[in-house]
């Protein structure tokens, strides 16, 4: 003959784990992050990291290529093109120096887009050199 038991410790790591997924979901979904910064992190699909100093930073633009918006961005040595939707927000924390990190949207998430919350479909960093041949 046997029992099951319930056990009040398993309960709680269960619901302790399955908050720990929702979390690392909803960190997923955020495409920026803001605050006192010196450099801007671009963080695409693969894992793909690159930073800029704001130092290196000369100049911004928004606006609609192809139909979609972009922001292209230049620095000293490249210039970083950012496509995507709801991108007036991120801009205004681009040229107060305050954009800390962007983020490349997982595709599962661009369904769920809205029109206060803005979602990043892709980052194009391109070294000036190559552009210019």
């Amino acid at each position: 003959m046997s029992q099951n038991y319930k056990f009040k410790s398993l309960e709680i790591a269960k619901a302790s784990q399955k908050k720990e997924i929702d979390e690392i979901k909803d960190e997923d979904f955020k495409v920026y992050e803001v605050g006192d910064t010196k450099t801007i992190d671009f963080i695409l699909l693969d894992g793909t990291r690159q930073n800029f100093p704001y130092s290196h930073y000369l100049t911004s633009w928004l606006g609609v290529e192809n139909e979609e918006r972009v922001i292209k961005i230049f620095f000293a040595t490249h210039m970083v093109t950012v496509k995507g939707f709801c991108l007036e927000l991120l801009y205004d924390y681009l040229i107060k120096f305050s954009l800390k990190t962007l983020r490349v949207t997982d595709k599962r998430y661009l369904q769920k887009k809205d029109e206060a919350n803005p979602l990043i479909k892709n980052v194009i960093i391109v070294w000036k050199k190559e552009s210019q041949n």
